[in-house]
Formats: C-alpha cells, sequence, structure tokens
C-alpha cells in the first residue's frame, strides 16, 4: 500500500489534491517540461493536450499528484500579447502592474502559488542550485525563472523554525496569467 493509501489519501477514503492545471506559451510545450524538470518533478509527455509532470517522480499515477500544462487558448494568448503590450507602454495599467509584481517579488508568500515538499535535502539544494544556474546562464530559460526568495528558520519572512521555503518565479508557466507568471514554493521540512 503506498503512502498516500495508508494516509486515507487519493486511493483511500480521504481527500487529496489531485492535480493542477497550468498553461504554457504556443511552442513552448518542451520548455515547460524542463521547468518541471528544474522543480524535481518528472515531466511526460505522451503526446494530446496536456503534458503531464509527476511531483514525486518515481510515481506514475496520472490522475494524482500531478501537475498538467497545455498550450494556452487562442483567446487567452490574444489576451496576453495585450496585457505585454499594455504593459511595455507608459501609463496607469504598467505602473500598476509593476508594482503588484515587484510587491510579489519582495512577498512572494503573498502570490498565488502551490508548495512542493521535496524530503531529502541534498535534492532540495540540487533543485535550488539548478534553478539558480538556469535562470542565470541557460539560453533559453535565462531571465525566465529565478529564485525570488528563501526563507530559511530565523530569516526574516521565515514561518517556523522547522522548515526552508524557496519560492521560484517563472513566466513560462502559469495557472494564471503567464504574462504574470507563476510562483512555486519548494520546501524542506527538519
Amino acid at each position: 500500500m503506498t503512502d498516500i493509501a495508508a494516509q486515507g489519501g487519493a486511493a483511500g477514503t480521504g481527500r487529496a489534491l489531485n492535480h493542477v492545471e497550468l498553461v504554457y506559451r504556443p511552442g513552448e510545450r518542451a520548455l515547460a517540461g524542463r521547468v518541471f524538470e528544474l522543480l524535481g518533478c518528472r515531466p511526460q509527455d505522451r503526446g494530446g493536450t496536456y503534458l503531464t509532470s509527476f511531483v514525486e517522480p518515481s510515481e506514475s499515477d496520472f490522475v494524482n499528484n500531478t501537475v498538467y500544462c497545455s498550450e494556452v487558448t487562442p483567446e487567452q494568448w490574444r489576451l496576453e500579447c495585450a496585457l505585454t503590450d499594455a504593459l511595455a507602454a507608459e501609463g496607469p495599467v504598467a505602473a500598476t502592474a509593476l508594482a503588484y509584481l515587484e510587491r510579489l517579488r519582495r512577498e512572494p508568500q503573498r502570490s498565488t502559488h502551490f508548495g512542493i515538499r521535496v524530503h531529502d535535502r541534498e535534492a532540495y539544494d540540487d533543485v535550488l542550485e539548478s534553478v539558480r544556474e538556469a535562470g542565470a546562464h541557460d539560453p533559453e530559460l535565462a531571465g525566465r525563472i529565478q529564485l525570488s526568495a528563501v526563507f530559511a528558520p530565523g530569516d526574516p519572512g521565515s514561518l517556523t523554525d522547522t522548515m526552508i521555503q524557496a519560492f521560484v518565479h517563472t513566466d513560462v508557466v502559469a495557472a494564471g496569467l503567464l504574462v504574470l507568471g507563476q510562483h512555486f514554493e519548494l520546501q524542506y521540512h527538519f
């Protein structure tokens, strides 16, 4: 019996979060998969509408503990392009959006995000280093993925002395508007 079933999760009688649905830009399906690899997930592309990433890489259950990702609809893409143009121009929409994004980069805990717990400290540190490296040097991801903040016990903004929280921001995938980007929280519990 899996740990999830033993705890009354997806295969048991309790409730569990079974998936999160995200979107990516036209033509960036493979890049979306690379982002999930950087986060320590295991993407699997079986074709069709959805790219599936397993939050726990050793699992293969396509309907639980997964992140699905699909290309934005044409309607969302037109909205994304219009918003990108508005943010590039000077004016009240750009000023308001930039202030909003700056606040979320300073306080990522206040952003729309979801968390992934990593149980092994070495694997956790490896994920953070991979994100830093890709955000700085990867030709396709430089400037498109970065650590917004890391909160260790005792740091300002830390919620507890029992875990480290690292917030990764990217505009490659999002559970809403790509132009605003998406935060992922990576947790290591002591």
